[in-house]
């Protein structure tokens, strides 16, 4: 802790934001001892302390989203990997009603003026390929707004907008395989955006800078 404010002191930080995932229920009470410890200090020191959290589910309940709320500044909602890496199916990142869910449940909990919903700007191609005996083999990876929709264009791949996600979404066929993607755009961004009004919460994030696509800012 004293390392951190040291160097939120030495660069001139506004504020730390903590992201520490995959901390099992043993750990959780010490995680969260040091949040408490970490929070006290920080605001005697001005700075501004986030928190980034799962989008709520039973398995994940042990990082008491209740508690942490009470001692940080920002609670901020990871709200994407719907379908993740090793997923056993294809599906998107983040579908309008994944995010909506998360922003509820955390609101159960969270006071809307601490709650941050974050966003991806990037994209899951999933490649489905059919194997011999019949079975399919699913390979996934991770690309920027712009990469994904270029290579959708270099496949003539035309996209449909799917209300029930509130996203874009193609897929083609190459040899023995399947490509799908779900694609990320202004007007999919502009969907989540529309949640952060409508439950009036604090603000918004996305992951991570570079892989957006610049018609998202305006």
């Amino acid at each position: 802790i004293n390392k951190l404010i040291s160097e939120a002191a030495s660069y001139g930080f506004d504020g730390i934001n903590l992201d520490f995932e995959n901390i099992n229920s043993d750990t959780a009470a010490h995680y969260l001892q040091f949040v408490r410890e970490l929070s006290f200090v920080c605001r005697q020191n001005g700075i501004i302390l986030s928190i980034d959290n799962y989008v709520p589910r039973e398995y994940n309940s042990h990082y008491n989203r209740k508690e942490q709320a009470f001692w940080i500044d920002y609670f901020i909602i990871m709200g994407y990997d719907e379908h993740w890496k090793g997923s056993p199916e294809a599906g998107p990142v983040a579908s309008i009603g994944f995010v909506e869910d998360g922003i509820v449940k955390t609101l159960e909990e969270v006071p809307a003026e601490k709650v941050i919903n974050a966003m991806p700007y990037y994209v899951r191609v999933w490649t489905e390929t059919k194997n011999s005996d019949g079975t399919i083999s699913m390979t996934t990876r991770d690309l920027g707004m712009e990469a994904a929709k270029e290579q959708l264009d270099r496949n003539n791949v035309p996209v449909v907008w799917d209300e029930t996600v509130a996203l874009y979404y193609g897929s083609y066929e190459d040899g023995n395989t399947t490509v799908k993607i779900w694609l990320e755009t202004e007007r999919s961004i502009e969907e989540k955006m529309k949640l952060y009004k409508n439950y009036n919460i604090a603000g918004v994030a996305g992951w991570r800078l570079g892989l957006e696509k610049n018609a998202v800012w305006s």
